[in-house]
């Protein structure tokens, strides 16, 4: 008798230990469901907001401990590799120069691509202008020509060398100095001291959403692994 007890413990203890690995598989793989819509909700809402496909594929997750680890707590982490973009729409922040006495350069539709490696079709920066077209490539005006006040934003014209392209094609075309077509004053850069980034996302809705479905998807895998 006191052997059979024995196998019928140690075969419960099995059984146990099994279910208990069937429940450690389970919060891990509704962990990760988690984790991937959530990278996946980040993406569409930054899409969505015009943020651009570069900027949306910067989320990533990840899932505690890495596979082959049984545990009854498992965690994941939705992170962007582009975290000060990301916040900076999400909180509308305003965006300064760093120099207080400085001023944000912002492209216009006239300003050139620019040159240098990894820019992806980026606007030149004002002080790349400068240095590719040299420093009298630029001319600094106030609104209407009138003396500046302090507060309003200044304009930055490339005086000569550029012409606006016409019809629906945007963007402006290098032009020889004594050539058939003729250069034009271009607007290149709007100087300003501020820009208000306006609100376009929203983390924190996304974040409830998940928490509120985590228990659903503990649920469903916890049916799929035990209820077989």
């Amino acid at each position: 008798m006191t052997d059979l007890r024995l196998a019928l413990v140690g075969d419960l203890q099995k059984h146990l230990d099994a279910e208990e690995k069937e429940v450690s598989v389970a919060l891990r793989l509704a962990t990760e469901d988690v984790a991937i819509l959530g990278k996946r909700r980040f993406r569409q809402q930054t899409t969505s907001a015009g943020l651009g496909k570069k900027v949306a594929n910067a989320w990533r997750h990840d899932v505690f401990p890495r596979r082959g680890v049984q545990t009854m707590e498992p965690a994941a982490r939705v992170i962007s590799k582009a975290p000060d973009i990301i916040r900076a729409f999400d909180e509308g922040q305003t965006i300064r120069s760093k120099d207080r006495a400085g001023w944000l350069a912002i492209p216009t539709d006239y300003a050139p691509s620019s040159r240098r490696r990894g820019s992806r079709g980026r606007k030149m920066s004002a002080d790349e202008f400068i240095e590719t077209f040299g420093n009298d490539s630029l001319e600094v005006f106030s609104k209407s020509g009138a003396s500046w006040n302090g507060r309003e934003n200044l304009y930055l014209f490339a005086p000569d060398g550029f012409r606006k392209s016409r019809g629906k094609r945007k963007g402006s075309r290098r032009v020889k100095e004594k050539g058939r077509i003729k250069s034009e004053k271009v607007l290149m850069y709007v100087l300003v001291k501020q820009v208000r980034l306006s609100k376009r996302l929203n983390v924190s809705s996304i974040e409830r959403t998940l928490r509120r479905l985590y228990p659903n998807l503990i649920t469903r895998r916890l049916h799929e692994r035990l209820g077989k």
